[in-house]
């Protein structure tokens, strides 16, 4: 049995180890810090979190760095996790730094890589963009779209032959037509100038453009010979908007208003089973008949349209394209729980699905969304809708439903293209376009 004497230096040896750990260079306790920032987190007290992240970055420890993670990070509060990235401003090159550029592509949470893509990319440091490069490859694309997006954000020219790598990546996977693919397509676009699909022409256009590039000169489009295959796979049309992503959610508003009919609209230089709406710079002119809504034929009543539309699109899809269709108007409706496959006896459900709409109601837009967001895997989502979201009893605020899904898209990433109707143009059509612009979608107007 050890003597009192052994007992006292075993203890003194053991809280000398603690000291090590804790006390930083500049001889802060860590503990204190992390406590301060406990505290501050609950109470929500926004200020406080950023001075005392801020403090733990200076002090630059990965202990202190790990405490920002499990305290502010992953607190799952969209203001708390501002804050705590503004406080990891003070951060300087070194241990903490590299221990975060490590959790960017290990941490066991998505959530936590998502929010340190962000982070890094508004660091200069060569490890924090190795650490970005090497989420283009994390087996979350809601992480890839964030290490795209930071990407474009540190604006070096550099990136582009991994961009390149990454969507050959894409295309070995079979998943040339997803929106991770386009979105690394359309990054190349804005750092190059050119518009071109498949990998190996992104490869001939990097070598063949180097030196240019690297100087971030853009190139003319009109110059640009072709070396790859030359053969871009035209995506799948809803009301003239492409649809390229793989694994989407249709929303379709059938509330009593979409019983409504609309004069038919001629369209100048394109018919409008291709007219790609509003902000195209595609002209509009309205046909000068001034018929009764009544009088007009059952082919212009939006429901009917929508539906004629969306079963031409579904005879379309091919094999590998996954998707939902969700109904709304006071409730909601789904063809199913989850994303299915677009086979032969999956498109029949969807056209029996679809042949049930009946126009009655109110506007639930907000719990259609919320259906939409709960279907594991949904990468795309599609809405249309010809009004505001309302409902007589529990009102929709719809400034307040914006928050929410920004909030709860943060980590997904979800573009939510939207689609509304002339005839409904207004604060329908603004409550769209902000929702798209948001998410990073594209607002859609039929004629």
């Amino acid at each position: 049995m050890p003597s009192q004497k052994m007992l006292r230096t075993l203890l003194r040896t053991f809280s000398t180890m603690i000291m090590i750990i804790l006390v930083t260079p500049s001889g802060v306790l860590s503990a204190s810090s992390d406590t301060t920032l406990v505290k501050a987190v609950s109470a929500k007290n926004i200020e406080e979190i950023e001075i005392a992240v801020a403090k733990l970055a200076m002090n630059g420890t990965a202990i202190d760095m790990e405490a920002v993670i499990n305290e502010a990070l992953l607190s799952d509060q969209p203001e708390v996790e501002k804050a705590a990235l503004r406080g990891l401003k003070r951060l300087s090159p070194g241990v903490g730094l590299s221990w975060l550029c490590t959790q960017a592509k290990e941490h066991s949470r998505k959530q936590v890589r998502d929010l340190l893509m962000t982070y890094l990319a508004t660091r200069k440091e060569s490890e924090s963009f190795k650490a970005v490069l090497q989420g283009l490859y994390d087996p979350e694309d809601s992480v890839v779209l964030s290490a795209i997006s930071a990407l474009l954000k540190k604006d070096h020219n550099g990136c582009i032959p991994h961009l390149i790598r990454a969507l050959r990546f894409q295309e070995d996977k079979d998943k040339d037509l997803s929106l991770v693919a386009e979105k690394l397509r359309e990054t190349m676009r804005e750092l190059t100038g050119a518009d071109l699909f498949a990998a190996s022409e992104w490869d001939s256009l990097w070598k063949g453009n180097r030196k240019k590039l690297e100087k971030k000169e853009k190139l003319d489009p009109s110059k640009i010979v072709m070396k790859g295959s030359g053969v871009k796979v035209t995506p799948i049309r809803f009301f003239g908007h492409e649809l390229v992503s793989q694994k989407i959610v249709f929303i379709l508003d059938t509330s009593i208003s979409m019983k409504a009919k609309d004069p038919k609209v001629e369209l100048e230089g394109v018919g409008e089973k291709n007219n790609p709406g509003k902000g195209t710079g595609v002209n509009h002119k309205r046909d000068q008949d001034d018929k009764n809504s009544d009088d007009l034929p059952d082919s212009r009543m939006r429901l009917r349209r929508v539906q004629k539309e969306l079963k031409r699109m579904i005879r379309e899809l091919p094999k590998s394209f996954q998707f939902c269709l969700i109904s709304f108007d006071a409730d909601v409706e789904q063809m199913s729980q989850q994303l299915i496959k677009a086979h032969p006896n999956q498109k029949r459900r969807a056209m029996k699905f679809i042949d049930g709409f009946d126009p009655e109601g109110f506007t639930s837009t907000d719990l259609a969304l919320d259906a939409a967001f709960s279907i594991n895997g949904v990468r795309t989502i599609v809405l249309l809708s010809d009004g505001m979201p309302y409902r007589a009893a529990n009102p929709i605020d719809g400034s307040a439903l914006l928050d929410n899904i920004d909030a709860r898209n943060r980590f997904e990433h979800i573009p939510i293209h939207t689609i509304g109707f002339r005839a409904t143009s207004g604060s329908a059509s603004t409550f769209l376009e902000e929702l798209s612009r948001r998410s990073g979608g594209k607002y859609t107007e039929i004629p």
